[in-house]
């Protein structure tokens, strides 16, 4: 192999500018693996702490392995490249999230010093990075000095909390991820001066990290019928509840979201990105939901697993909703009427946790898990009529025919490297 191709320095890529569709690669996949396991960690601990405790709890652990992974993310559409450094590069990432999933169960108690320092490990692997990046590219150097000052700041306070007793090491948390998440907003500007990011590649990651937490919902059905002593007909019914759910939000986000192209102006990008942050924390909580749901057959639900699975339902929804709103609103992937459909699911996903929580006098089990699939089954037929009231010609245009060639790009599988 020619010294050029197995280890080279990073360059700023120009697909967008040459017109070039880029797709996820099996090394992509492969780190998304770690995650996988993250999420189901966490959404093992807060079916096991349903309170308002436990779902800050949750959100406190959630964000920061969502953050390593828009880390990597961002830096692969930015600097992706086929030499062996970028997988160790990719490699080294991997192995502090494997250990945030060690220490994920208890990250707010005994292992709270160990989680902290796992995530400064894998910020500090992702801004060495972006200082190697600005070395080689003086068009990027504005951005990753700014990324190397604030994320060095947050790192910080990583490492400090550390050391610092509970409830302070939990402050030092806050301050530090607030530091991270703004970060990125104080470099938009100068982001607007480079080629832009991917717009083929960016929606599709976003939407295999949808599927790991989707897959998550179906695994907190799995999970919760798999520790039954027996599963009778009652347990099994509201098992098949909960798959409907997870089914339903996967037809709404992909059909109203995932086929769409981004708006190009950077500032949109980066919403649409920080908009998927309630999306997957909600749908993760889904199947923490799910599985108290099962596990609470027997005694009946308390007030808190109602608002569980309805509050992250309607929290899914409503960020779909607001997801649409990044988007295009003529957009020829989206025959949806966009004064309606975003304005629809945001309504929904707000009724939806006060007419299913706050009625736990009146709705069982199944009324509870049937309203709320109601919610989903009112944007998945509005979709549904689009598609069939939509003459042939405009279906596959929109990119509705399910059934296609081996060529219809809109149809056929993703063409994985």
């Amino acid at each position: 192999m020619a010294e050029n191709t197995w280890w080279q320095p990073p360059q700023l890529r120009t697909d967008e500018e040459e017109g070039r569709e880029r797709r996820v690669t099996w090394l992509e996949l492969f780190y998304d693996l770690a995650f996988a396991v993250v999420i189901a960690e966490l959404a093992h601990y807060l079916a096991a702490h349903v309170s308002s405790e436990g779902a800050f709890g949750y959100v406190l652990l959630f964000i920061p392995a969502w953050w390593l992974w828009v880390g990597g993310t961002i830096y692969n559409d930015r600097f992706e490249s086929e030499d062996i450094s970028h997988r160790f590069a990719t490699f080294a990432q991997m192995i502090p999230v494997a250990a945030l999933a060690i220490f994920a169960h208890d990250g707010l108690g005994k292992l709270g010093e160990e989680f902290a320092l796992s995530y400064a490990v894998g910020r500090l692997l992702l801004l060495v990075l972006w200082l190697r990046g600005g070395w080689h590219n003086p068009d990027f150097r504005p951005v990753a000095h700014r990324y190397a000052i604030g994320f060095s700041v947050a790192i910080g306070f990583w490492i400090a909390a550390a050391f610092v007793e509970p409830p302070w090491r939990y402050g030092f948390w806050a301050i530090a991820i607030t530091i991270d998440l703004l970060t990125p907003l104080w470099t938009l500007k100068h982001q607007e001066k480079l080629p832009k990011l991917s717009s083929s590649h960016l929606p599709e990651r976003f939407g295999l990290f949808t599927i790991i937490v989707l897959g998550e919902a179906v695994a907190g059905v799995v999970r919760g019928l798999a520790v039954l002593p027996e599963i009778n007909f009652r347990a099994a019914l509201t098992g098949l509840f909960g798959m409907a759910l997870a089914f339903g939000l996967w037809w709404i986000y992909f059909d109203f979201v995932a086929r769409r192209l981004l708006k190009p102006d950077v500032e949109w990008r980066w919403f649409n990105l920080y908009t998927h942050l309630p999306l997957v924390m909600g749908i993760a909580a889904v199947g923490a939901g799910i599985q108290a749901v099962i596990a609470s057959e027997a005694d009946g639900l308390t007030g808190g697993e109602r608002w569980l699975i309805s509050g992250a339902i309607g929290l899914t929804l409503a960020t779909i909703g607001f997801i649409e709103l990044t988007l295009p609103s003529e957009d020829a992937e989206d025959p949806s009427n966009h004064y309606l459909s975003a304005p629809m699911k945001i309504g929904l996903g707000i009724l939806a946790p006060i007419a299913c929580g706050g009625w736990h006098d009146f709705l069982g089990t199944y009324a509870l898990l049937g309203t709320l699939l109601f919610f989903l089954l009112i944007p998945m037929i509005y979709v549904v009529l689009i598609w069939y009231q939509a003459p042939e010609h405009e279906r596959e245009k929109h990119g509705y025919r399910y059934e296609g060639t081996a060529d219809d790009t809109q149809t056929s599988a993703p063409d994985f490297k």
